[in-house]
């Protein structure tokens, strides 16, 4: 009878710890995935960054021709 409760006791530990276990695998799974996202849209908002970076450049070498033209225009 000893024994019985020993070896019962045992597997309810073993079972609690296996439950445990895949409950933290699900959770490594979850985060896992949830960093693979994070990291694509990372990637995503930093090629819209370049391309508006490219953008204002492009916006500012336009502009500063512009001011070119307009003082030649004024003689200065």
């Amino acid at each position: 009878m000893y024994d019985d409760k020993i070896i019962n006791t045992l597997t309810d530990k073993v079972n609690e710890l296996l439950e445990r276990y895949n409950e933290l695998v699900e959770t490594c799974d979850n985060l896992r995935n949830e960093l693979v996202s994070v990291k694509a849209q990372n990637e995503a908002k930093s090629n819209e960054i370049s391309r508006l970076e490219e953008e204002l450049k492009s916006k500012n070498i336009v502009s500063e021709d512009i001011t070119k033209k307009i003082e030649a225009v004024l003689g200065k």
